[in-house]
Parts: C-alpha cells; structure tokens; sequence
C-alpha cells in the first residue's frame, strides 16, 4: 500500500468517524462500542483497500450496518449462553451458616413454647414422638380433622417465626 492510499484511508477516516460511529450507535444503543466497531471497520477497510472498487463512503456505509449487526448478533449468542449457565453461589462461610441455623433453631424453639397448650402438645406428639394424626386422634379423645387443624396452626406459627427472624 503506498503512502498516498494511507493518506486517502487517514483523510477518509476523520471525514467518516463521526457519522459512521453515530450511525452504528443507534444501532447498538452504546457510543462505546460503536468506536470500537468504527476502528474495526477502518481496520478491516484499510486491510482490503486494493479490493475495494467504487465508491469508498457507500463501502463504509454498508460495512458499518454489517459489522452493527454482527455485533447484536454475537450479543445475542452470548446473553443466550449466559442465560443457561447456573449461577455462581457466593462461598459458603460456616461460622455464618452454623450462627443462622442456631438463630433459626431458637426462633422455632420460642414459636413453639408460644403456642397454645393444646396445639403445643400436638405438635410435640407428631414432630418429637413421631405419632400420626390417627395415633394422637385416638391418644387425646379428638378427631383426625382437629389433629390436623391443631398441626397447620402450629406449622403456620412456627414458619412465620422463622420469616421474622429472617427478616431482621
């Protein structure tokens, strides 16, 4: 390439930077990469200068749309990929984990000692001694339904301990 091609390429470029960098950031929607994509093209222009014929601006033109679209397109590709890859759990720090269960655990303990009596020795039936509703049914004189009634009750309670604590 003679010096005189590289002066017309120079020339060329600070007549065409401005537009084609507007015209390549609409497309985009980022002035940032619409430079680097300018310089791009520029780069490729100048490497092809021998087999380009006619009209240079028209060239740049049509290359600018190109090389917008590709740019999309690889984003596109690339958010895709991003979109299926599982996100990064941030480390796990066990003195944290241990304080969180143990706070977890007395909210639970409390929620408990909170509920009414009746509730209180139903809940402790199923979840300690590990009885059905039926076996404590038949145990306390009551129905499966109120068992049941007694259990959501104590479960609802227990879970918004838990929430609070959490929230805090």
């Amino acid at each position: 390439m003679s010096s005189t091609d590289t002066d017309k390429i120079g020339q060329l470029y600070s007549e065409e930077k401005d537009r084609l960098e507007r015209q390549i950031a609409r497309r985009t929607g980022n002035p940032s990469i619409a430079r680097d994509l300018v310089h791009d093209l520029f780069l490729r222009f100048w490497e092809r200068t021998a087999a380009i014929s006619g009209n240079p601006a028209a060239f740049l033109n049509r290359s600018a749309r190109n090389i917008s679209v590709d740019h999309l397109r690889r984003e596109r590709v690339r958010q895709a990929y991003a979109n299926t890859l599982p996100e990064a759990d941030a480390p796990r720090d066990p003195a944290f984990e241990t304080l969180s269960a143990r706070q977890s655990q007395d909210a639970v303990k409390q929620a408990i000692r909170d509920l009414p009596e009746t509730t209180r020795r139903l809940f402790l039936m199923n979840r300690a001694e590990g009885l059905t509703f039926q076996q404590i049914a038949s145990r306390c004189g009551m129905s499966e339904r109120n068992v049941a009634k007694h259990m959501a009750k104590a479960v609802a309670h227990c879970a918004r301990a838990l929430e609070d604590q959490r929230s805090e």
